[in-house]
């Protein structure tokens, strides 16, 4: 059997990466799924740009939401999201409006670093985004050098980078209250501090919050193939992956990795 040491990273590391461009699908992920990265990514004069995917209509009114968004923003120092006006709850990987959004994004930012959910996540609208990603990489929209980090929100991935945040914490903690709308329907605040709790584990009594990533280049992802990819960061059982509609070459590749 491999060590732990095999299966998750014992010591911290770094997103590479001066243009950073984040895909959130609702107004808050970018902070609960990689507020301390944004906030480091800040103090080191990072290119960031933020595109929030849906109007969070869902879980409460948009505009409230996008403001609670923007307000997070000013808290962590990041420049304003972006705000697409795409359906909550109504994302498809093969979705033309998303897939459009997604391109546009990337042709305005051209990033380094493009922050995406993980395919290991809950939401179907979380799963649909990374899924629209890893179909842009495997048709090669996304430059093969591009480096893409999957982040978690509801769902804890396997990790193969994690990021110590204390230094950024308390300040990740200001940002996550301004989603007041949102903290009255779940324990957002709980999680997240758990989560980042559990993240350090592995890394020594002087880390103490850590967040988790997945990182790959986008040619990684292309050869590999989306569900592999998906594999790689936890169970895919259920996840619906429209194979037909990533095109024969991500068909073969997923094939040959089954």
């Amino acid at each position: 059997m491999r060590p732990e040491q095999a299966l998750v990273p014992y010591a911290p590391g770094r997103l590479e990466g001066d243009s950073v461009l984040v895909l959130a699908p609702h107004p808050d992920d970018e902070v609960f799924g990689c507020g301390g990265f944004l906030a480091h990514a800040v103090g080191e004069g990072r290119r960031i740009e933020i595109l929030v995917l849906t109007d969070g209509a869902a879980q409460g009114d948009a505009a409230t939401r996008r403001e609670e968004s923007r307000e997070a923003a000013r808290r962590l120092g990041t420049p304003e999201p972006m705000f697409g006006a795409l359906s909550d709850r109504g994302l498809d990987p093969a979705l033309p409006a998303l897939l459009d959004a997604i391109r546009n994004a990337l042709e305005r930012s051209r990033p380094d670093l493009l922050l995406v959910p993980s395919p290991a996540e809950i939401h179907p609208d979380h799963r649909a985004v990374a899924l629209a990603v890893a179909s842009l990489a495997v048709s090669s929209v996304i430059l093969p050098d591009t480096t893409i980090a999957a982040y978690e929100v509801s769902a804890m991935l396997r990790p193969n980078l994690l990021l110590a945040i204390d230094s950024v914490w308390e300040r990740v903690l200001d940002a996550a209250r301004a989603f007041t709308s949102q903290l009255g329907t779940h324990p957002y605040l709980d999680v997240l501090e758990c989560a980042a709790t559990i993240r350090a584990l592995t890394l020594g009594r002087e880390v103490s919050r850590a967040e988790g990533y997945h990182v790959l280049t986008a040619g990684e992802i292309r050869r590999m193939g989306p569900l592999r990819w998906a594999t790689r960061q936890g169970p895919t059982e259920g996840l619906e992956l429209p194979r037909t509609r990533f095109g024969l070459l991500g068909r073969l590749i997923d094939r040959r990795h089954r």
